[in-house]
């Protein structure tokens, strides 16, 4: 059995800092081990995997297709319907909307209460 890494062995072999290894443990992506109950140690095997994990890997380039095209042949997007972008803002803005209408509610309730 190999011996444990310490924290800078294992930031080093990674190529990152000392505290994302500290928050790799923290996410649990990575497996620490505490000796004397403050010194994380950590398996090379489980360093590696993780190494392997984290590569990037190369994509396949997008190609966007032009939805239709212009006159000099250059492609444009469909632009979106009214209705996707009503769905979108209401997505995006729900918090707002709901608080705006409680608040609507409550001001019309303290005025007809009144």
């Amino acid at each position: 059995m190999e011996k444990l890494w310490t924290t800078a062995e294992v930031a080093r072999y990674l190529g990152v800092s000392e505290a994302d290894v500290e928050q790799l443990v923290r996410e649990g992506k990575l497996t620490g081990y505490k000796l004397g109950g403050c010194f994380l140690r950590f398996q090379p095997e489980q360093v590696k995997a993780l190494k392997l994990r984290l590569a990037p890997r190369p994509q396949a380039p997008v190609v966007m297709t032009p939805a239709y095209p212009d006159e000099h042949g250059a492609g444009r997007h469909e632009p979106k319907r009214w209705q996707e972008q009503v769905r979108d803002f209401v997505y995006f803005h729900d918090f707002y909307i709901v608080s705006a209408i409680l608040l609507i509610g409550v001001v019309f309730y303290l005025l007809s209460s009144g």
